[in-house]
């Protein structure tokens, strides 16, 4: 993914959570090079005055804080269609939005987000809270026993490229021969590109002793994670948008950690 022109896109409602959005964005620019790109959704024309001036003033500071340059855009629309659309326009290598806590929003409203994250073609980052580590030195990479799982393992490269990962492959405790089978395949490919990169990684089986969501959280809070790796659930059939327990959950808690969504395509 290196020599590619790429953007990181930083959507923002203006809120306290966006500028951790922001924050984090900054810190990972100043490790891949990539410029950013920050964008508000109007649902009018006329509100794109308002939101031009208060853009300006975030990159005015920006600016000032952290010697960065940031693009504005202000687009009318609505954020599942739009955020897609401009990712793809400025040619986002991910996206980086802020996420509230579980504690501040219902299950709906966390819904809401992964709707968001599965409208687009590349990775979502979320954030809850401001930025600890400007790398991702410690990445949890959650496998199971889907095909999809395999998506995420070219990001291997794209860590090994610009940070010194350790990847924690956490595949849940299961005795369903079936499933263990084809865990075993998506973790054969994980350690494939791994050792293609002379990456580092550390294997697990979680316990079992509580769903598997609350225990990727439990390990990642234990190692100090700098990142957790999700693969979304795709799209049914009929290109309808479904909610995964799991993915909701983890999205919901990860507190400190931010979380990469990653869609299937």
């Amino acid at each position: 993914m290196k020599g590619e022109s790429k953007t990181i896109l930083v959507p923002t409602d203006f809120s306290q959570v966006a500028e951790y959005a922001l924050q984090h964005a900054v810190r990972v620019s100043g490790v891949v090079k990539e410029p950013i790109t920050i964008l508000h959704i109007v649902k009018a024309e006329a509100d794109k005055a308002e939101a031009e001036a208060r853009l300006e003033k975030i990159v005015r500071g920006t600016k000032e804080k952290y010697g960065v340059d940031i693009t504005p855009v202000v687009r009318v629309g609505n954020i599942f269609t739009d955020i897609a659309l401009v990712a793809d326009e400025v040619q986002a290598s991910f996206v980086v939005m802020g996420s509230s806590t579980i504690k501040e929003m219902d299950e709906n409203k966390v819904s809401w987000v992964l709707k968001v994250i599965t409208s687009c073609k590349v990775p979502f980052i979320t954030i809850q809270e401001p930025p600890v580590n400007k790398r991702y030195d410690e990445v949890v990479f959650p496998v199971d026993f889907t095909l999809e799982n395999q998506e995420k393992h070219k990001w291997i490269s794209y860590f090994s490229d610009f940070y010194l990962s350790r990847f924690h492959l956490v595949k849940p405790n299961t005795t369903d021969p079936e499933l263990l089978a084809k865990i075993d395949i998506n973790m054969a490919s994980a350690r494939r590109f791994l050792d293609q990169k002379g990456a580092k990684s550390v294997e697990y089986t979680v316990p079992g002793l509580k769903p598997y969501e609350q225990e990727i959280l439990s390990l990642a809070a234990n190692i100090r994670a700098d990142l957790i790796v999700l693969m979304t659930t795709p799209l049914d059939s009929e290109g309808r948008f479904t909610v995964d327990p799991m993915e909701q959950y983890i999205l919901a808690n990860a507190g400190h950690i931010p979380v990469m969504c990653i869609n299937p395509r």
